[in-house]
């Protein structure tokens, strides 16, 4: 009586290819998709950064105008903006309590209390010639990234240039962060009104 030697099964070569094309198709997917919620949380997260640094911006841009001092409150100079144009504004606040921002002897700004907000020769926001906010640039190809519009206290514009009939002032702040080369940018632009607390009469 013979005895059986039981054959052994396994793969052979073709099978194996077949399971390593399917294995790298499955594999490929999955890193697609992977990939794609990176990106998608990516850009999320830079938008939420754009917003972030540009409401800072704001916010430190609100509490200053706001704030704005007239140049001589005590002897009745309620001249609170001494320079106010579309790229720039300039004002004085009160910080030593001497109800002035002017210095009487030289005419000028006291020490520490002038402000000023302007754009660099790249249309990037300054204030006292320092980078107001890192990631501002413009975003709606106008070539500025802070845009200033004043207007009267019905919200009409101030067109004759009169310092006196300004009471808010409109700021619009674009800011746009750059993500690795080739990928996407993502831009905002905020804009409020400030309403300035000191215009009256001396």
């Amino acid at each position: 009586m013979s005895r059986r030697i039981p054959r052994e099964e396994g793969f052979t070569l073709p099978e194996v290819l077949v399971a390593m094309v399917m294995m790298a198709g499955v594999l490929f997917a999955l890193y697609a998709m992977f990939d794609a919620s990176v990106r998608v949380f990516g850009a999320g997260r830079d938008r939420a950064e754009a917003a972030q640094a540009a409401r800072l911006g704001l916010a430190r841009m609100e509490r200053e105008i706001r704030a704005a001092y007239p140049q001589d409150k005590a002897n009745g100079n309620g001249t609170l903006l001494s320079d106010f144009t579309e790229e720039r504004l300039a004002f004085g606040n009160d910080l030593n309590g001497n109800r002035r921002t002017l210095n009487p002897a030289t005419g000028a700004t006291e020490a520490r209390e002038g402000i000023s907000y302007a754009l660099d020769e790249n249309g990037d926001p300054l204030r006292n010639d320092e980078r107001l906010v890192e990631s501002a640039e413009d975003v709606n190809g106008d070539g500025r990234a802070l845009t200033l519009e004043y207007l009267d206290a019905n919200g009409d514009p101030v067109v004759d240039g009169d310092e006196e009939n300004v009471a808010l002032v409109r700021i619009e702040l674009e800011v746009l962060l750059e993500r690795e080369a080739g990928e996407e940018t993502a831009g905002q632009t905020l804009t409020t009104v400030v309403a300035l607390r000191n215009r009256g009469g001396a």
